[in-house]
């Protein structure tokens, strides 16, 4: 039986036990889960509009940084899922995923309450290195055990411009990246900054093949942008979106049963 098999199977439950999922913190399987699907709603009046020639962002330092991190075009191997697996000394197989997006959109914050409430996975310590103001300096960590023989190897990275070079490096040898999104107006061209330096720093190859989940967060706001606004202003259609409120836990556990469930297709084939 396959290792995804098993993973499903942890999560079902005898029919009359069956009740809907609000917020679980009890033992969590991963089976695979459907994105939440959010009505189109205008723009609300007043609403200060982001626009790319407003960012600043320099394309060609962005490049070089991925130079450096030795990010590649996918290799024809790579492209088949169980032909180019990071394996530990045990054999385990590692599967690395990245949280990205601007800084203070609340990545940090997902991966502690995953941490905290995904009890059915085995956890190693979460790794921290965090400035005053407890934002991200360069990256947090923690390897999450599926079973054993898949260890996820989840990362943040810092979302201020002035660690883009550590950013970038945390991006090699990923295998599904989290777009965590800030819903705020004031933090739009934050969010163009960040997107347009991901797909400059993977390349278009990476982009167009690699898991990758879209986090609408910060959804409890009063100012929140409407989802499918956001979507069209990053250009990031026909990516899986999630309206999370990572300080809730809302959402967090789909998202992240999803970018698993994606990532062990994509690099295992299971």
């Amino acid at each position: 039986m396959s290792v995804f098999r098993r993973l499903m199977g942890r999560s079902k439950k005898p029919k009359e036990e069956e009740e809907p999922i609000v917020e679980p913190s009890a033992d969590v399987g991963l089976a695979p889960t459907k994105p939440v699907m959010v009505e189109p709603t205008p723009a609300p009046m007043g609403t200060l509009i982001a626009s790319a020639e407003d960012v600043s962002f320099d394309p060609k330092v962005t490049a070089e940084h991925a130079r450096h991190a030795r990010i590649k075009p996918q290799s024809a191997a790579e492209i088949v899922p169980g032909h180019v697996l990071k394996r530990d000394e045990l054999g385990r197989v590692h599967i690395k995923i990245v949280f990205y997006g601007p800084s203070l959109s609340g990545k940090t914050t997902a991966l502690r309450w995953l941490f905290a409430n995904v009890r059915s996975l085995a956890k190693g310590k979460i790794i921290e290195i965090s400035d005053e103001l407890g934002r991200t300096t360069f990256f947090d960590f923690v390897p999450v055990s599926a079973s054993e023989r898949i260890v996820f190897d989840v990362f943040t990275v810092a979302g201020q411009r002035r660690h883009a070079s550590q950013r970038i490096k945390v991006l090699r040898d990923c295998d599904g990246i989290i777009f965590m999104a800030d819903s705020t107006p004031e933090q739009m061209n934050e969010n163009l900054a960040s997107v347009q330096e991901l797909r400059i720093a993977l390349g278009t190859d990476r982009m167009a093949t690699l898991p990758i989940i879209v986090a609408m967060n910060k959804r409890d706001l009063p100012n929140a942008l409407p989802i499918d606004y956001i979507v069209q202003m990053l250009d990031l259609e026909g990516y899986p979106v999630f309206d999370t409120i990572a300080t809730e836990g809302k959402n967090l556990l789909r998202m992240f049963q999803r970018v698993l469930r994606d990532a062990l297709i994509f690099k295992v084939g299971i």
